[in-house]
């Protein structure tokens, strides 16, 4: 079964690579974006690292080694100002916050985590004026990979604006009168890994 285990976990972490190491797990996470284009993106949960992840399972990080995996984990999530509540639960799974806010105008573009660890964010076309809400996109092989290995994503997003949305594929749009009369939200609900990558295009024409 080892000699098994481990060809798959080699294949997952080459995959997950492709688009960085960290793989949210059960989480809630929020956009806001008003017309003016002022932002607000918030994510709250549990994430893994696919590469200590492989390296225990695999037996490769053991004892003593996974207390240093995890310190090196830990400063390179501390080293990101809005990143906070960093907290090792075991086998490469950790928790944690993050929030930043701003104008996108100025930013063009805003990444969770960072732009080598893409997960979701948005980008601000200039020309066309149209914001772009990018997920993290995984082949269905890599899915397959990393579910056959023992992981998966759950989790809830949310956007929340009070201008014109082009296109989208949420599983559900409301009104939210406590943010204005013009205010809905966008709920993309993550069952697993397999679900859609959530997709918007919001004009601030």
């Amino acid at each position: 079964m080892r000699r098994l285990l481990r060809p798959l976990l080699i294949l997952l972490v080459a995959a997950v690579a492709l688009s960085g190491c960290y793989l949210p797990a059960r989480f809630d996470a929020e956009i806001e974006l008003d017309r003016r284009g002022y932002y607000k993106l918030t994510f709250s949960g549990y994430m893994v690292d696919t590469r200590l992840y492989g390296a225990l399972k695999d037996g490769k990080v053991q004892g003593a080694q996974e207390v240093d995996e995890v310190k090196k984990l830990k400063a390179d999530i501390e080293r990101d100002p809005d990143a906070s509540d960093f907290g090792y639960i075991k086998q490469g799974y950790f928790k944690i916050h993050w929030h930043r806010e701003g104008d996108l105008l100025k930013a063009k573009s805003v990444t969770f985590l960072r732009r080598n660890e893409h997960i979701f964010g948005i980008a601000y076309n200039k020309e066309t004026r149209i914001v772009n809400m990018l997920g993290r996109s995984l082949s269905k092989s890599q899915k397959d990979q990393i579910v056959q290995a023992g992981m998966n994503t759950s989790g809830e997003l949310r956007v929340i604006t009070d201008t014109k949305v082009v296109s989208h594929n949420a599983d559900e749009v409301k009104d939210f009168p406590a943010r204005g009369p013009n205010t809905k939200v966008y709920v993309y609900r993550i069952p697993n890994i397999y679900r859609a990558t959530p997709q918007m295009q919001i004009s601030l024409r």
